[in-house]
């Protein structure tokens, strides 16, 4: 466990510290340009988790159990997926222009993440978070079984973990709504 993201804030289930970026070998995932394309862009998804988060936080600002957790566990959580695979694509891939990238989807992504997006209901968009939080988990598990670099299966392995443990915490709020 690492120290808290905020000072009230619980610490997250790993940190970016336990992360042997200095093990990568690029020699490993030359040629997969594929696979870092496909890093680079869960990165961009997980970094802009705080327009989301802010998204759901409005959509649920009367029930402080469902903000607490959004804010205080999975928004930092999310957050430190991307920063960690960011860390790890401008590591393995030094020439992609990952900044310009972000910048180019950030700009056309931000339009579509908006409140008036979410499902009609809480319950629905609880669920809709399940099916999310359930495909990332799979595309991180894939990543991580099928990465031929070892530290990229490493972070993949624990991203994957901490999205089955965020589609738990969605169910029991769906439940709750529905």
């Amino acid at each position: 466990m690492n120290t808290p993201a905020a000072d009230d804030a619980p610490p997250l289930p790993w940190s970016m510290e336990s992360i042997r970026y200095d093990r990568i070998d690029p020699h490993r995932s030359a040629g997969e340009e594929t696979l870092l394309r496909l890093v680079a862009c869960a990165s961009f998804i997980e970094i802009i988790s705080d327009r989301y988060t802010a998204n759901l936080v409005e959509y649920s600002r009367d029930d402080p159990a469902v903000v607490d957790w959004l804010r205080h566990h999975w928004e930092p959580e999310e957050r430190q997926h991307g920063a960690a695979l960011r860390r790890y694509v401008q590591t393995a891939w030094p020439q992609f222009a990952w900044e310009r990238a972000y910048q180019g989807f950030y700009a056309e992504y931000s339009r579509c993440c908006q409140l008036e997006r979410l499902a009609p209901s809480r319950s629905l968009e609880m669920v809709a978070r399940c099916v999310i939080e359930s495909g990332t988990s799979s595309f991180y598990r894939f990543l991580a079984e099928s990465a031929p670099e070892p530290v990229l299966k490493d972070i993949a392995g624990r991203i994957a973990a901490d999205e089955v443990r965020h589609y738990k915490n969605f169910y029991h709020f769906f439940r709750r709504y529905r």
